[in-house]
């Protein structure tokens, strides 16, 4: 699971999501928003944006909501 690290004590799941690193130029990506997907309860698109180059990526993810996203980051 490449972008999930154990999560640290007390926290309310078993993960959490890690950020993306930026495949040109290496350092780790921001988290921007999450979308819901329409018509597929549960599945959201996280997107996410490199501050020094600007290259934007998004992940689909199951069970995230914004509120969940925004406070395991």
């Amino acid at each position: 699971m490449q972008n999930y690290v154990p999560a640290s004590a007390g926290a309310h799941s078993s993960f959490v999501l890690a950020a993306p690193t930026c495949p040109i130029c290496k350092l780790g990506m921001r988290f921007v928003k999450t979308t819901p997907i329409v018509f597929t309860p549960g599945l959201v698109d996280v997107s996410y944006v490199c501050d020094e180059c600007g290259q934007r990526t998004k992940r689909t993810l199951k069970g995230f909501t914004s509120t969940t996203e925004a406070r395991d980051l």
